[in-house]
């Protein structure tokens, strides 16, 4: 049974922005690294699945004919997401929908080049996961790309913290990450990471190590191409076509 605290645990942090304000800066990393996984050198069509409140936005760079489009169930993570595209001037080149990526999306079959999916597939179950998949197979164009991130079995709050620490010192430097250490981490900690990881130990969503999510990427239809630990190791990249 869902609680009141996971029922709206995204709503609320859309809604008051601290999803954005919070976010551990080993978590912004893997955008990053995300963003490094597009390799190509022509325009795209680029499907966000499961954007929330369009962080990735901020990790991107579309070129002039690119078009990226973000999908979420969240009205409250849409309407941020809207927000950062007007202040990034690319309200010609992103757009934003609300939809739930486990049923089928309005978008035509074959119209994809990149689809990318951040954290976004763990707190759907087994059988609705298959669904996304067949419905990114859909979307995809013939020899278009699917990346995925998605949290392992050895997710842990407290490393996730020590690393983003780490981060934000080699970057910013020590003022700053003391900052972040004594003044917005331990809300990230206690209110957002430490409940993720009760969630994914209880099996109420759905951690699994890089040989068990390679293995349902490829029989879901797909090539795996590249698979890597990111997240302070508490998650998986996998870029498959």
């Amino acid at each position: 049974m869902k609680t009141i605290y996971s029922r709206f645990y995204w709503e609320v942090g859309f809604k008051t922005h601290l999803y954005d304000l919070l976010l551990p800066q080993a978590y912004s990393d893997s955008f990053r690294r995300l963003a490094k996984s597009i390799h190509t050198d022509k325009d795209y069509v680029l499907l966000d699945a499961g954007c929330g409140s369009g962080v990735f936005l901020n990790y991107i760079n579309l070129s002039n004919r690119s078009t990226y489009i973000g999908v979420d169930l969240l009205m409250s993570g849409v309407s941020n997401a809207r927000i950062k595209r007007r202040f990034k001037n690319l309200l010609n080149r992103a757009y934003f929908v609300l939809s739930d990526i486990s049923k089928s999306l309005p978008m035509r079959s074959q119209s994809v080049d990149i689809i990318v999916a951040h954290f976004s597939l763990y707190t759907i179950d087994s059988e609705k996961r298959k669904l996304v998949f067949k419905e990114f197979r859909r979307l995809l164009k013939k020899g278009g790309g699917l990346i995925l991130i998605e949290p392992s079995t050895e997710y842990s709050a407290k490393r996730i913290i020590a690393h983003s620490i780490k981060l934000v010192l080699d970057n910013e430097g020590k003022f700053t990450s003391l900052i972040k250490k004594w003044f917005f981490y331990p809300f990230t900690y206690h209110f957002g990471l430490k409940f993720i990881e009760s969630q994914l130990r209880k099996g109420i969503w759905r951690a699994v190590d890089s040989e068990e999510l390679c293995d349902e990427v490829s029989a879901n239809g797909y090539t795996v191409n590249s698979v890597e630990q990111v997240y302070a190791d508490s998650a998986t990249l996998i870029i498959a076509s």
